[in-house]
């Protein structure tokens, strides 16, 4: 009778208790629900290869992953408790698969608790080609241009080869690669820098690194010119004399730094006769002296010498 007694007890009204329990359990479950927090992290992806495959495909450098847990422990967690890996080491032939992205935990994310991380996206879809490595010419890239006056006569790139690497298909068709540009504008003398090397391709990586060295040689211009024509310029004769006729012009070539020659003044180039010696009318032939500025080598001139017709002065 006793227990009879009970289960009618237990089963009295039992659609109200049941409704109360289910409000409970929801309860409950709610409880629970409001102590999780959600927090998004990216993180590296790290490929691991065998020795003769790589990828010939891009894919994502970075992947993102969902956090949901306890706030303390979500919130305690930093990007190097959290790892995201692919294994591609398994493939020993060329082809297109499909891997998993596998979730290694360390630090605050291997503690024990509630903890959930999702990746997006959950697998990736590689192209796997055998690894090929040449050597290739390096080339310095330049920008602007040296100061007028100056000419950058050669480069010296240290070292002149550099080795790549990468899926055969990307390397087959590579026969140099470029640094970045090396401006130019102001360079007025001999430098060296230290530049990075451009890969043509994300897929292509330098074997002994992306630090080469540039030596470039800068010098002054020097043009020949010749300048003609270029006035003759009797100098001392006495008041006594004067010259008869008009005096021809004449022609100096000369050798000078092409800063100079863009500075020079009409007139500053002169073929000069000194008339000093002159004593008495007649013919007299004397040597000529060329008048250049400072920094203007005379490599010839002509006439070299004139012949003057001297008169008494009237």
């Amino acid at each position: 009778m006793k227990i009879k007694s009970w289960f009618q007890r237990l089963f009295q009204n039992w659609p109200v208790k049941v409704l109360c329990f289910a409000v409970a359990l929801l309860l409950l479950v709610f409880h629970d629900i409001t102590r999780l927090e959600e927090r998004f992290l990216t993180v590296p992806l790290e490929v691991r290869l065998s020795a003769n495959l790589v990828p010939a495909s891009t894919y994502p450098q970075q992947l993102r992953l969902r956090l949901r847990g306890e706030s303390e422990q979500v919130f305690r967690i930093v990007e190097d408790d959290l790892r995201a890996v692919i294994d591609l080491r398994d493939f020993s032939r060329e082809g297109v698969y499909r891997v998993p992205v596998d979730l290694e935990r360390r630090g605050a994310a291997a503690e024990p608790g509630t903890l959930e991380i999702s990746v997006e996206p959950e697998s990736l879809e590689i192209t796997l080609e055998e690894k090929a490595i040449k050597s290739v010419e390096v080339v310095a890239s330049t920008s602007g241009f040296v100061p007028t006056g100056y000419s950058l006569e050669r480069t010296i790139m240290t070292p002149s080869a550099v080795e790549i690497q990468g899926p055969r298909s990307r390397i087959e068709g590579v026969e140099q690669i470029r640094t970045e540009d090396v401006d130019l504008s102001s360079r007025r003398e001999d430098f060296t820098e230290r530049i990075r090397l451009v890969s043509p391709d994300p897929l292509i990586a330098f074997r002994g690194g992306e630090i080469v060295e540039l030596r470039g040689i800068v010098e002054e211009r020097v043009v020949l010119e010749t300048f003609d024509p270029v006035d003759i310029v009797v100098s001392g004769l006495d008041q006594r004399f004067s010259l008869d006729g008009e005096l021809p012009s004449g022609s100096i070539r000369v050798q000078v730094r092409q800063i100079d020659l863009e500075g020079l003044a009409p007139g500053e180039l002169e073929l000069s006769v000194d008339a000093s010696a002159v004593s008495a009318p007649g013919t007299i032939r004397l040597p000529l002296r060329p008048v250049v500025p400072p920094g203007f080598v005379v490599l010839r001139y002509e006439p070299t010498s004139l012949q003057l017709n001297v008169t008494a002065a009237p």
